[in-house]
């Protein structure tokens, strides 16, 4: 199999404009922490620190090569993250293109990988060639299931659709069921656009253990910090503090929400975490 030549796309014929989208999460997590791989991890006995979610990380995309027909050649990596996946697969062969709506990202690859790189959302995106495979990896979640399925045929006919993502088994109209395709409706929405399941695998039990890391992270060190300087402000400055709380209510409500979906336990009873690989149709 024969290597991607360098190429960095930005919105081009090939997609429709829709402006930048800046993930600030993936710039914390790859430049403050240091975290090469931004998917959660497939754990086993692995210590409960940051060495233990990278060894993780690791075997998660380890775990992903295993799903990979032996025919793919080509492969469309939406969503890439880091790119730390997706040079890990061009480095077993494969010929693979990261695609993402993220400058960001791109700026990643322009600098560290040797991969094309498409600036483009999937449901946009206009492929100067068919691939064998495309992978989602977590972000499946983000593309409406119509335009997921309408897309994927267009761009991998006759191909495979590789999916790992949590999905919305049991809504209970919290922050928790908000985030995710609903399981039965992704399963209807295959269907009926003529996608064959192949293979499909629970992984839930073994990736919410990073829910669990990142809760102890806050619980430990964020929590505690916000406490202190809230309560050192609020004592020097009572009136401005009450002032500042209720004009940054909407934004505490919501690191709030970004809390409560860090309780794993909650987390398993409402989502399910599955690899599931499908056959496009031609």
């Amino acid at each position: 199999m024969t290597t991607s030549t360098i190429q960095h796309i930005d919105s081009s014929p090939l997609c429709k404009d829709n402006g930048p989208r800046i993930n600030t999460a993936l710039r914390f997590y790859h430049e403050i922490l240091g975290l090469e791989h931004l998917h959660y991890g497939l754990w086993e006995n692995d210590p409960f620190n940051m060495k233990g979610l990278k060894t993780a990380q690791e075997r998660y995309s380890d775990h992903l090569l295993s799903y990979f027909p032996e025919s793919t050649k080509t492969i469309l990596d939406v969503g890439a993250g880091t790119g730390a996946t997706t040079e890990k697969i061009q480095a077993h062969g494969y010929d693979i293109e990261a695609l993402s709506p993220d400058p960001y990202q791109q700026h990643l690859f322009k600098n560290k990988r040797h991969i094309i790189f498409n600036l483009c959302r999937f449901q946009d995106f206009k492929p100067r060639k068919k691939y064998d495979l495309i992978l989602m990896s977590e972000s499946c979640q983000y593309i409406p299931m119509n335009d997921l399925f309408k897309n994927a045929k267009v761009c991998a006919p006759a191909g495979y659709l590789l999916i790992n993502d949590y999905f919305v088994t049991k809504p209970d109209n919290t922050v928790m069921s908000k985030s995710g395709h609903n399981m039965s409706l992704f399963y209807q929405k295959a269907r009926d656009h003529h996608f064959e399941l192949i293979k499909e695998e629970d992984i839930t039990d073994q990736t919410a253990v990073s829910l669990d890391l990142a809760k102890s992270w806050i619980d430990h060190y964020i929590v505690p910090s916000i406490d202190l300087l809230t309560y050192s402000f609020g004592r020097k400055h009572p009136k401005l503090f009450k002032l500042i709380s209720w004009l940054m209510r909407n934004k505490l409500k919501k690191l709030n929400d970004q809390i409560m979906l860090l309780d794993s336990e909650h987390f398993k009873r409402v989502k399910r975490y599955k690899i599931m690989l499908f056959k496009v149709p031609g």
